[in-house]
């Protein structure tokens, strides 16, 4: 009998341990998450194959491999973060001809830093916040990219940069 009790009460014990496992809080951030569009909302055909895209990854000759890594201790890094350099201008006496040069960034550039829930659907890092919608997360930086005169000789207006990413 004491050996039924001590049995029962083990086989107790490990459901109750297993219960509490790690593993039943599902936070759908966790994980990898692939860039897939950058966007500024104007069109363009910055490689010449007769196709406008507002997505710049449609676009660019820069090489891409932007993955977002968020793991379980709140930290998110990105070992080859996609930041080329973009002018863009607006061509005299137009309201939607724009000129757009594109340098790629030499190297890799990384970063590491914390983030926090905002909310069932929202994460903020890097002084923004980021809208997770099933495998997709957007993240808008407001007026991030300047848009010039033809000259390049002042600033008329900023667009917001859109980044995309999607669960791997």
């Amino acid at each position: 009998m004491k050996k039924s009790l001590c049995l029962l009460f083990l086989s107790v014990c490990f459901f109750v341990c297993s219960a509490c496992s790690k593993d039943d809080v599902k936070n759908p951030i966790i994980g990898n998450w692939k860039l897939t569009a950058w966007s500024i909302e104007i069109p363009f055909n910055l490689n010449n194959d007769a196709t406008f895209s507002t997505n710049l990854l449609d676009e660019t000759t820069c090489e891409v491999n932007e993955i977002l890594r968020f793991d379980t201790n709140g930290l998110v890094t990105s070992n080859d973060t996609f930041n080329p350099e973009l002018k863009v201008r607006l061509k005299d006496g137009t309201s939607d001809v724009y000129m757009i040069t594109e340098t790629c960034a030499e190297g890799a550039i990384g970063f590491a830093t914390e983030y926090n829930q905002v909310n069932d659907q929202s994460i903020g890092f890097n002084g923004v916040v980021a809208v997770v919608t099933g495998t997709k997360l957007t993240v808008v930086y407001e007026g991030a990219i300047k848009v010039y005169n033809e000259a390049l000789t002042e600033i008329i207006a900023k667009k917001d940069l859109t980044l995309v990413y999607e669960k791997k």
